[in-house]
């Protein structure tokens, strides 16, 4: 099954990124590195595991790791020192930091609590899993704002908590007033703003609630001249 991450397609059955009119082919294992990593987004892949996930027949050494993680940075035009893609974590691993749209995950249990994002004009019914937030029209919520970015931000719901985390967005994700950096735990009655859209956490009572445009938090100029 093939998934978006960022501007490619990926499909893995022909070992194939497409994006416009650009196809570029990969070796098989390093497209088994890059399923890895999207199986799990924005979370540590230590190189053992890696190593067995990609080479689980095999005796190879990190070197081989390394080569595979060079050669898919090179594909999909990311440079180590500025990623946009792949993160290196010292003295452990990578993580795919780069947003992914329809990959097949393995659903999480069901939460036992159920939660919203309430805004003045919207309900968000957040259910197990991640989704991801921004301007693109393959977002799971779409932003139609030039204050959101493409891919602004991911909420995602892990047992009983909801955990929100920016996805490298111009105008940034905050929890409160303070600009997120990394995944960050958000607890009901917690405010978040992507960007200048605004939402707070809360139990949820209708679980029939379903996603709606985010509305926009207005500065004082424009609150006077309304």
């Amino acid at each position: 099954m093939g998934f978006r991450l960022g501007p490619w397609r990926v499909d893995p059955a022909a070992c194939e990124l497409r994006a416009d009119d650009r196809t570029v082919r990969l070796r098989p294992k390093v497209m088994d590195l890059l399923t890895a990593l999207a199986d799990r987004p924005g979370e540590v892949w230590t190189k053992p595991e890696l190593l067995d996930a990609v080479w689980p027949d095999v005796v190879v050494t990190e070197a081989s790791l390394s080569v595979a993680v060079a050669e898919l940075r090179d594909a999909l035009g990311d440079q180590p020192s500025h990623p946009t893609f792949i993160e290196t974590i010292p003295r452990r691993g990578y993580r795919l930091i780069a947003a992914v749209l329809g990959g097949p995950r393995p659903l999480p249990e069901s939460p036992s609590t159920t939660y919203s994002l309430v805004g003045r004009s919207l309900t968000i019914a957040l259910d197990h899993g991640r989704i991801v937030i921004g301007r693109d029209p393959e977002c799971d919520v779409r932003l139609d704002s030039h204050h959101a970015s493409r891919f602004h931000a991911a909420v995602e719901v892990v047992g009983d908590r909801v955990l929100v985390e920016d996805l490298g967005s111009k105008n940034g994700t905050f929890v409160g007033d303070r600009r997120i950096e990394a995944a960050t735990e958000i607890r009901p009655g917690d405010r978040v703003r992507f960007g200048r859209h605004a939402a707070t956490l809360q139990l949820a009572s209708d679980d029939s609630a379903t996603w709606t445009d985010l509305s926009e938090v207005r500065s004082n100029d424009e609150e006077s001249a309304m």
